[in-house]
């Protein structure tokens, strides 16, 4: 018998009762909470779906393929996986994710946890000592789903569905992504996508591979998610609210210093952290910090509220800066470049002062650098290509003539700036950027000189 329940991207999506009974558990409702994209139904009003809705749709997937590809014994594996891999998404989503890079004890981390990314240390947490997921699935089965969702499963195909560059992730956040902020970027054929799907190799060593037949079905596969990154996940508007997230964080934490935002994103792999940490969600986060008495953090996330966003003062792509400060440049989101990030920004709030006559605080001008990956490189998964079952196994990006010609060294770098500025007109607007375009490009460049010198900022 089947859990069944009808959804926009997948019309009925069916669940065997045993994997069904982790969507009425606590950590599963809290997704009900927490956006998919954050704050972009700023400019996409629909884009109001849930990690919860993302995570049906993605255990759905998970089981479709793996009943598709003849793996009917560890199909409840991947549906258990799949409904649990987003579990350690904190407000906001991937919002939460640098909050939680920047602001995690390491020190108490063991040595191998230390290289591996702190949100999935987190799922990881959650899934070892939630008594609600462990009275259901059982240690072992705990123990199976962490390692798939980890360091991988004994046989590679089945994490391939889980994590890979055709996994079931991808496939519905594409089609959810799409539908919900109304745009077709995202779109491919899903159901001709699975029946270009196949196993190649040993027993319990097979690899999840495409028939040869398939590569027309993959290109669009590709392309959706290179389309729906330009034109949704990089918008501008998206970049900037998830921006005035992550600084409203780090000043929350750094300069107001509030305990309760501190303790949120200090994860030290304790059971304690993440009883805490399951009851946050994207109100309660903005409930509790946007508010008067967190003169810094409260201020943006007012803003937001009111949809008084900072705007695009600057952008350029990072080539037509100084080649010696281009990489620098790029990393001015790391940690260890605070010092230069921050000189930028106060040079830069220093400018737009003058040329707008008012009082621009530096904590809230933001200097933020972003890349877009070629179509060519962005069909890849953390470095792991997609393979065409031929003999011996090729390359995608080989064997489909279309993404062959393409330069897979093309990137679009940029570094952008915003502050809380404003204009009446299109035509203020582009007077403004203009304005201020020359001296910003020599604040950034100047500030990127003196750090790479040992001058401090």
């Amino acid at each position: 018998m089947t859990f069944q329940v009808r959804d926009p991207v997948h019309g009925f999506i069916g669940l065997p009762r045993a994997v069904a009974r982790l969507v009425e558990t606590r950590p599963l409702q809290r997704l009900r909470g927490i956006r998919q994209l954050a704050m972009a139904s700023l400019v996409y009003p629909g884009a109001l779906h849930t990690r919860f809705d993302h995570t049906l749709g993605v255990a759905h997937v998970a089981g479709l393929m793996a009943r598709s590809l003849g793996m009917h014994d560890d199909a409840e594996l991947v549906e258990c996986a799949a409904l649990l891999h987003d579990i350690g998404h904190g407000p906001f989503s991937h919002v939460s994710e640098y909050a939680l890079e920047r602001y995690a004890d390491r020190t108490k981390l063991h040595a191998e946890q230390k290289k591996e990314k702190i949100h999935e240390l987190v799922t990881a947490k959650v899934i070892q000592t939630d008594s609600e997921l462990l009275d259901i699935l059982g240690r072992v089965r705990c123990d199976e789903v962490i390692q798939l969702l980890g360091p991988g499963q004994g046989r590679p195909a089945l994490r391939s569905i889980v994590s890979g560059p055709l996994d079931a992730d991808k496939q519905d956040y594409l089609l959810r992504d799409s539908y919900f902020c109304g745009v077709q970027y995202g779109v491919f054929d899903i159901h001709q996508m699975h029946r270009s799907l196949c196993l190649e190799g040993a027993r319990d060593e097979e690899e999840l591979m495409i028939d040869p037949d398939g590569i027309h079905t993959i290109e669009q596969f590709v392309l959706a998610k290179y389309y729906l990154t330009r034109n949704v996940y990089r918008h501008k508007v998206r970049l900037i609210s998830d921006q005035m997230i992550v600084r409203a964080i780090m000043l929350g934490v750094e300069v107001d210093q509030y305990p309760e935002l501190v303790e949120l994103y200090a994860f030290d792999d304790s059971e304690a952290f993440v009883k805490k940490y399951l009851t946050w969600d994207d109100a309660r986060f903005m409930q509790a910090f946007a508010a008067p008495h967190l003169p810094k953090c409260g201020s943006l996330l007012q803003r937001l509220i009111e949809r008084r966003l900072l705007k695009r003062v600057f952008t350029r792509k990072v080539r037509d800066f100084r080649e010696d400060v281009r990489e620098l440049v790029m990393a001015l989101g790391k940690k260890e470049n605070d010092a230069v990030r921050a000189a930028i920004e106060m040079e830069v709030a220093s400018l737009l002062s003058s040329q707008f006559k008012m009082e621009i605080d530096p904590a809230f001008v933001i200097a933020h650098s972003f890349s877009v990956r070629s179509v060519r490189e962005s069909s890849r998964n953390d470095e792991a290509g997609i393979l065409v079952a031929t003999s011996p196994p090729r390359t995608f990006e080989s064997e489909s003539t279309l993404f062959a010609s393409i330069n897979e060294a093309y990137i679009d770098q940029y570094v952008q700036m915003y502050a809380p500025v404003a204009w009446p007109t299109a035509a203020e607007k582009n007077k403004h950027c203009r304005h201020a375009k020359e001296g910003i490009q020599e604040a950034i460049e100047s500030a990127c000189l003196k750090s790479l010198a040992g001058v401090k900022p």
